[in-house]
């Protein structure tokens, strides 16, 4: 089969309404994680549960073979084959908060050219777009010569237990990519790390404290309750800042901006604008380790564990989570580590922030760094079939902080489905994509599917 650009982009115009009806469904389904329930048969909640279902039993309709992994994970399969071309992409999603939304965040929006809902681009969006793009494949008599398996996943926001657990049962693909960051492609990703610390305290000003969701997102709503009246103080504070609050009740809260924790710096952290408060107007010993260890810095600069890679560029650090209630204090942090000998530094700075403090931490998990060759054929391959599709030939493969399920493989990368110049809305309130890009995701992933499998 000689593959027909012409040809096959006609053949997706036909398939334009089918696309859009899945992809609505799919963002339909609310699925955040609410509670983790090993070996239950919604592990991570009803709504995951329900929409890989959905999507698999989709697929056997239309002739697909599908699996479902103890309902942790599942796959769309298509072909014959020795080797296994795996497409990775997940159904689970990041939370929201509803009042920051200008439209339902589970109803699939269009508005003004944009596909508004979440999950729209991490990563529904990209895996409506492989289905249909496997399923013009396959309706069109295409015969691969691997295996073809859509690999769905329904925890890669929260620690990726649903892939650990399909590969416990299922061989790891030779070869495969994730739509799930940006093009033209990702040929490498930063270790990653994640780490609480915790104290048992008591402070003169600060009585609780709640702030952070994920620990790869830059909270953007903080709330806490003090021990003294600084109503005027604090609207003072916001106003002279130019931060955004407000006093509900007796709850001094801080609206900031989220961001995707591998780039902490286009956020504005709201654990910092209380924090920077207190410093600033009170004697909050909590304050002060905050100041002195974490606000404000993106970089890990403070602790000393800042670091930097030509190729990988800058280590990253999102200072995602803090409580404080009866006394027991608890902040969580995310970073982003250019090389893998960069763990060693971190713990090492965390050790020396705990003998200056008596503050305690706790390493919660730690991934390598991952990188492929970006001269071999995998790279290579998917790289020109993206120049292919969008006469874009100035952009070149690069390397991010963010990790995606290629980071469960050795011959894996991202690919897509951010295009060069666009808005990165992950993680974030509003979340959208153009609904032209939408349609070129399945041009885009087609030709790679076919170019990948077709020897």
């Amino acid at each position: 089969m000689v593959l027909d650009m012409e040809k096959y982009v006609a053949q997706i115009s036909k398939y334009k309404t089918e696309a859009m009806e899945i992809l609505k469904k799919l963002i339909s389904f609310p699925s955040v994680l609410d509670t983790y329930r090993e070996n239950s048969v919604i592990p991570f909640g009803k709504a995951n549960h329900d929409v890989l279902n959905y999507i698999l039993d989709y697929a056997k309709k239309d002739g697909f073979v599908v699996c479902n992994t103890d309902e942790y994970a599942g796959h769309i399969e298509f072909g014959k084959g020795k080797e296994t071309l795996g497409i990775l992409g997940h159904l689970d999603v990041v939370p929201v908060n509803k009042e920051e939304w200008q439209s339902d965040p589970f109803t699939l929006n269009l508005r003004n050219g944009k596909l508004y809902g979440r999950g729209v681009m991490d990563d529904k969006g990209p895996v409506a777009a492989v289905y249909i793009a496997l399923k013009i494949l396959k309706d069109n008599g295409f015969e691969p010569q691997k295996r073809i398996r859509l690999i769905l996943g329904c925890d890669e926001e929260s620690g990726s237990r649903c892939l650990q657990r399909y590969f416990q049962k299922e061989k790891k693909p030779e070869i495969a990519f994730s739509p799930d960051a940006d093009f033209p492609l990702i040929y490498g990703e930063k270790g990653m790390i994640s780490y609480d610390i915790f104290h048992d305290i008591s402070d003169s000003v600060l009585e609780e404290f709640h702030a952070g969701l994920r620990y790869n997102i830059v909270p953007s709503t903080a709330k806490m309750r003090l021990k003294k009246d600084l109503r005027k103080e604090y609207r003072d504070f916001l106003n002279r800042k130019k931060y955004s609050g407000d006093i509900i009740e007796d709850m001094y809260v801080a609206y900031g901006v989220a961001a995707h924790a591998m780039c902490p710096e286009k956020g504005q952290n709201a654990i910092c604008i209380l924090f920077e408060f207190l410093k600033e107007c009170t004697d909050s010993v909590l304050a002060d380790f905050m100041d002195r260890y974490f606000l404000w810095d993106t970089k890990g600069e403070k602790l000393g564990y800042q670091a930097f890679d030509e190729e990988m560029k800058s280590l990253t650090s999102n200072l995602a989570v803090a409580e404080y209630q009866n006394g027991h204090f608890k902040i969580g942090v995310n970073c982003r580590v250019p090389l893998d000998e960069h763990f060693v530094v971190i713990k090492r700075c965390l050790d020396q922030m705990k003998r200056q403090s008596g503050f305690s931490y706790t390493i919660l998990s730690q991934r390598p760094r991952h990188y492929v060759n970006p001269r071999g054929f995998l790279v290579q391959t998917l790289w020109k079939c993206y120049q292919k599709c969008t006469k874009d030939y100035e952009s070149k493969p690069m390397t991010i902080g963010g990790g995606t399920y290629a980071g469960e493989l050795t011959n894996a990368v991202a690919f897509g489905p951010l295009f060069v110049g666009r808005e990165d809305v992950c993680h974030i309130a509003n979340e959208y994509m153009l609904e032209e890009d939408f349609y070129k995701l399945i041009e885009i992933y087609l030709c790679a599917i076919y170019e990948l499998s077709k020897v």
